[in-house]
């Protein structure tokens, strides 16, 4: 799908943000509001497009940044390209040369928490292009082995069953959104908009065919789990903030990480499934918001 094929939906959402040309790609961004840049990393397999309901609980007192990495949502999706963490962060890291962001605060979900956990690391060895000035963390694996992870995520994580995993996704969008509910607690909260833009944006330049790429990510989390969790146990000014009913990053890893992370703030959302932003973003906004206040 390119963007001629968007729907109206779809076509305001594309509207309402921009591209910017980052290491010889575009990269979908969407900014509202003023004061204190706050970066919002997204998950797997979305877009920024979660963020947009926290963004409407903050932009009144926060500059709300909000990516679509490489191979997601509008960003583009080159075959050529491996997608790996290190890369993703690299890319947030020019985004933030870009739109001159010296300190920011970072909130992060689902794969991006590992993103986040890379610019933590690399602030740390002094080589971040910009400060972290607080970090809040919402459900992601940081800590792989404590996943339960989806029955596509199992193919996409053996070799002996990528080529299955390669097979469904030629076909993802037939039951992407089902999908995405089955790990909800409120699958309620996604709009038939919502459900319409989503699926575009899983199509556009071909999406759901660099899922087995992009999935690298799980892989990565095992081999530089002492780097990335090292740094967490390092930093200051952090918080997690976990739904107790995902069932991917389940309350047992949020728990898990409050204890190998013990100087960070711990929140648990009663009732509220994987995409606690999506599901009740009032509540992830209202977190985030009086976090920053005493940091």
């Amino acid at each position: 799908m390119d963007e001629s094929q968007f729907s109206e939906p779809t076509r305001r959402w594309l509207a309402s943000g921009r591209h910017l040309e980052i290491e010889g790609k575009r990269v979908f961004l969407y900014e509202r509001g003023a004061g204190q840049p706050i970066l919002m990393l997204h998950g797997f397999p979305t877009s920024g497009y979660d963020w947009r309901g926290v963004i409407d609980g903050l932009a009144s007192a926060y500059r709300c940044v909000a990516l679509d990495f490489p191979g997601y949502g509008l960003s583009d999706k080159p075959e050529a390209y491996s997608y790996s963490l290190f890369q993703q962060t690299d890319v947030v890291e020019a985004i933030a040369r870009e739109l001159t962001i010296t300190e920011a605060h970072i909130v992060s979900h689902d794969v991006g928490t590992s993103v986040h956990t890379e610019l933590v690391a690399r602030e740390q060895e002094a080589r971040l292009a910009f400060r972290v000035l607080s970090s809040t963390f919402l459900n992601g694996s940081m800590l792989q082995d404590l996943a339960t992870i989806t029955p596509f995520q199992k193919l996409l994580a053996s070799n002996q069953t990528l080529p299955q995993a390669m097979a469904i996704s030629e076909n993802l969008t037939a039951n992407y959104i089902d999908g995405l509910k089955s790990v909800m607690k409120r699958p309620e909260s996604l709009s038939e908009d919502d459900i319409v833009v989503m699926n575009d944006l899983i199509a556009y330049q071909e999406g759901n065919r660099r899922l087995p790429a992009l999935s690298v990510y799980m892989r990565e989390r095992y081999i530089h789990r002492d780097r990335w969790i090292g740094a967490l146990k390092r930093t200051q000014r952090i918080q997690f903030v976990w739904a107790d009913g995902d069932p991917v990053a389940n309350v047992e890893m949020g728990r898990a990480l409050a204890k190998e992370v013990p100087q960070a703030k711990y929140a648990e959302l009663a009732g509220l499934g994987h995409f606690l932003l999506l599901e009740d973003p009032i509540a992830v906004a209202n977190h985030v918001r009086d976090f920053i206040a005493k940091v």
